[in-house]
């Protein structure tokens, strides 16, 4: 039996935004009816991280989710309404005709207790199959926020559909 929560689990450094998109995108041509949010980034993270965008899977929407900070910042500033905006689009689509659910990462914000936590604890309750990605340095913050029941996945998209399809396939 498929478990109904997955994590793709990789390395610092591998790009996993463009992994998930790719697998949303796989996912759509199968007919897939899909919720919750991939990221896409613009450009890279020298200039500020500032093309940082969540896509709203059911409605193709863009969240921007993070700050312009100018030429000479460093780093990251994640927006956090555009992280608010982007997780009520993925709540919406948990009451929605949707076949399986996606959160791009359980990342830093996530092992806060923040982020998208509580959309992916929703979506588990709510009993749909749910996708994301842990960076292997948050595994153990994942665990612990998961527990024993959902699967390990390589950074692999034809492992990673595969999961998909066969979840889908489970009775509910």
């Amino acid at each position: 039996m498929t478990a109904p929560l997955a994590a793709i689990v990789y390395s610092s450094g591998f790009p996993i935004d463009e992994l998930m998109a790719e697998v949303a995108d796989i996912l759509k041509r199968e007919a897939v009816r899909l919720g919750g949010v991939v990221q896409h980034n613009n450009g890279d993270c020298m200039s500020g991280c500032a093309s940082m965008a969540l896509e709203d899977l059911a409605s193709g929407r863009l969240f921007p989710i993070s700050e312009d900070r100018g030429a000479g910042s460093a780093g990251c500033r994640l927006d956090a309404a555009g992280l608010a905006a982007a997780g009520a689009a993925v709540s919406g689509a948990l009451s929605g005709p949707v076949d399986l659910v996606i959160v791009n990462k359980f990342g830093k914000q996530e092992v806060l207790g923040q982020g998208l936590r509580a959309e992916i604890a929703a979506g588990v309750v709510a009993g749909l199959p749910l996708l994301t990605a842990v960076r292997d340095d948050m595994l153990a913050a994942w665990s612990q926020f998961a527990g024993e029941d959902w699967q390990r996945l390589p950074p692999e998209s034809a492992a990673v559909t595969d999961w998909a399809m066969a979840a889908l396939r489970q009775p509910a």
